[in-house]
Order: C-alpha cells, then structure tokens, then sequence
C-alpha cells in the first residue's frame, strides 16, 4: 500500500472535523483488520468468517462488540460482510441509497461510538452508484426519494465525471459527521477515528481515501 492506514485517518480527521485528532490506535487496527479482510475477500472470492452457532450465540448473550461502524451505500452489489471477510458482530453497518449521512444514520453513528465504543467509523461509497448518478443527470423523483437525490447533488457539487462526483460525494458525508457533537468530543479525547473509501464493484477492491496531491 502506498500509504500509511495514519494518513488515511488524517485526511478523515481534516473532512470529519477540520482538525488534527489525537491518534487512535484502536482506529488504526481496526482500519488494517478491515483491508486485511478485502485483501482475504480478493483472494478466495468467499466470506470465510465463522458463522457458526457457537459465536451466533455468543454475541446473542454477551452482547456486541464491533470494531468498526460502516456507513455505505444500499446497493445490493456492496454487501460490507464478504466485501471485509467480517463475520457475526463485527461491523455496525447502517446503508442508504448514495451513504448520506442522514439524521437517522447520524444517530446510529452516534449510538456505534457512544455506546458500542467503535474506535473507528467508516464512510464508503462505491463505483457506479446510481444516486450518484441520478444527482449528476438531474433526475427529477418525487417524495423523499426526491430529497435524497438532492442531498446527493448537493454532495457532488460542481462534478461531471462520475468518478469525481462519487469521490465529492464521500467527502460530503465524511464532513457532515462534524455536525455531531457526540462524535466530536470522543474523537477530541482520541477515543475515536474516521475514514473514508470508494469500493469498485467490478474488481472488488477498496481503495482508501486520502488527500488529493
């Protein structure tokens, strides 16, 4: 990898909270354990995580203890489990249509961090994503879905290109987690990291984000 798992918190520190944070190394394990379980995804093509009775009832009695709060689109061909190799109780995963960071999911983020003590939140978006595509054609929907595309229009900026407008789009959400003050104060006392990424649903692959030269 061409960059440290370090800068890639960084620039989430910068987007999140437009500040340096204190590191979290807690965040940093967690960041590697995720890429090391795309690295397994890439190579054997199958979730090999334990999905057994034993760790099903484990977590059922002792409660859950994720390492990493995932915010990503709701299009079927991201599915987060197998794309991270992760297994029951891994990820707290909370997905819509183009990762907006709406109240709804800026409240389950908070509940992750606050009370499930997430070291590391996650903000993904992914390669062809048709939000993002409806917000770059100017798709006209009503009701809230509608609203939603708005909100991704509003993240994609001045973009053309698809790849730009998708990038635009995760850096968008990636600021919007700043509105929180829950999520602030535990990333100001090094309790907590973010971190954006752009999955490709083509190869599999996903590819960390970290500033532009």
């Amino acid at each position: 990898m061409a960059h440290s798992y370090q800068e890639v918190l960084r620039c989430g520190a910068q987007l999140a909270m437009n500040e340096e944070l204190p590191l979290c190394p807690e965040a940093e394990e967690a960041l590697q354990r995720l890429m090391s379980g795309n690295a397994l995804f890439l190579e054997k093509r199958h979730n090999p995580a334990e999905l057994t009775d034993r760790i099903r009832l484990q977590t059922a009695h002792e409660g859950q203890h994720p390492r990493t709060a995932l915010l990503c689109c709701a299009d079927s061909r991201v599915p987060p489990e197998h794309i991270f190799s992760a297994g029951i109780g891994e990820l707290f995963v909370i997905r819509n249509a183009g990762n907006v960071v709406s109240p709804a999911a800026l409240g389950s983020l908070e509940y992750a961090a606050a009370h499930l003590h997430v070291p590391l939140i996650l903000i993904m978006g992914h390669r062809g994503c048709g939000a993002v595509t409806a917000a770059l054609q100017k798709h006209q929907e009503p009701g809230a879905l509608g609203a939603l595309i708005a909100q991704v229009h509003l993240g994609i900026g001045h973009a053309h290109d698809p790849r730009q407008a998708e990038r635009n789009n995760l850096c968008h959400s990636l600021e919007a987690l700043g509105e929180s003050e829950v999520l602030r104060d535990l990333a100001d006392r090094g309790r907590l990291a973010f971190a954006g990424a752009i999955y490709d649903i083509r190869t599999g692959a996903v590819e960390l984000l970290i500033h532009e030269d």
